[in-house]
């Protein structure tokens, strides 16, 4: 039997940058998909999708053009095949998870992931490192279906850690771990809108830009600073500004994080950091408009009940959001969001 095991993720800062190539920092964390793979006599894979109580069989050879929309398994399949990596024997296969689905802690790259480390196990020789299997991945989800995404998910599920991670350098760097980081996850209860937002997104801030560069070529968000979010206003129109604004601020935001979890000296970490989170997440929900008010409502209880800071996680839109807060206050927070509504609230910690 093949047993493979990986987490969701989530992002700290950085949401809604890596599809303009912006660094992220993100970290892996103990929810987890359990895939568990033995030998059959029949020729396919047989799925046993435990917790969503579906079954499904997958031929060992895909043909691509009949892959559906959003069909992770088969294009995964498809996309090892090109490198070689071909299915030869059938294998009975049960995925658990304690991931929540369709709420922004990339339940889906964890299955894919999971499943490119049970293919490379029985039918790839030689060594494959993680890096290959997170770009691996982001083909099969991303580029396989022409979908707007970025490769956060997959770096941060496949490397693990607390990590930058450079979309444009395909690179990371591991940031020392803060000896106390109380993060709470949060299920709002919210289907979150992933495609939607991220299109809209990822168009509007791509379009604010290219009106700009028509002025000044050489600004790009990489060079951007917070003086040249004013310095356009009045070429842009209102929409076109919210996302020129909100991808020169989080970059910025997530540039200051990236000093302070960088820097060992830093004293007073954890208020710092909830500074700035709350910052990002002011930007997220005024200007890329991806908190719903449900969700408002939700961090506001939070808040009052000591969180430090919150911030919804992924394209957003609904799902999930973290609260970071001082570890006398956990179970508080936790009591009070439940009494508001949120589907579940726990403590989660960094992997590995």
């Amino acid at each position: 039997m093949i047993t493979v095991k990986v987490p969701a993720r989530i992002c700290l800062f950085g949401d809604h940058q890596d599809y303009l190539g912006l660094p992220v920092i993100a970290a892996s964390i103990d929810r987890y998909l359990t895939l568990e793979a033995k030998p059959q006599e029949k020729s396919c894979f047989t799925f046993e999708l435990t917790d969503l109580g579906q079954t499904r069989e997958l031929a060992l050879q895909i043909d691509e053009s009949s892959v559906q929309k959003g069909d992770f398994l088969a294009a995964t399949l498809a996309v090892l095949a090109r490198k070689g990596i071909v299915a030869k024997s059938g294998y009975a296969i049960e995925i658990r998870s304690s991931i929540p689905v369709n709420a922004g802690v990339s339940s889906s790259s964890a299955l894919v992931i999971a499943f490119i480390r049970f293919l490379v196990s029985a039918f790839a020789t030689g060594n494959i490192e993680d890096q290959q299997i997170a770009d691996w991945a982001n083909e099969a989800e991303v580029d396989f279906f022409g979908d707007p995404g970025g490769l956060m998910d997959h770096y941060s599920i496949a490397l693990e850690e607390l990590r930058v991670i450079y979309p444009d350098s395909r690179s990371t760097e591991v940031l020392p771990r803060p000896k106390q980081l109380p993060l709470i996850l949060v299920e709002s209860g919210i289907a979150k809108q992933t495609v939607g937002v991220l299109s809209k997104a990822k168009e509007k801030a791509l379009e604010a830009l290219a009106r700009v560069q028509t002025i000044t070529p050489e600004l790009t968000y990489h060079n951007a600073q917070m003086r040249d979010i004013l310095a356009y206003k009045s070429r842009l129109d209102t929409e076109l500004y919210s996302y020129w604004q909100a991808s020169i601020a989080n970059h910025q935001i997530t540039k200051s994080a990236i000093a302070l979890l960088s820097d060992p000296t830093t004293q007073d970490l954890i208020p710092k950091l909830a500074e700035l989170i709350n910052q990002h997440q002011f930007y997220l929900r005024t200007a890329i408009q991806n908190t719903p008010e449900l969700m408002q409502q939700q961090m506001q209880v939070a808040l009052k009940a000591g969180g430090l800071a919150t911030k919804v996680i992924g394209s957003g839109g609904g799902g999930c959001f973290f609260v970071l807060a001082e570890s006398a206050s956990v179970p508080q927070i936790i009591e009070n969001l439940l009494k508001q509504g949120a589907r579940a609230a726990y403590s989660i910690h960094i992997t590995p």
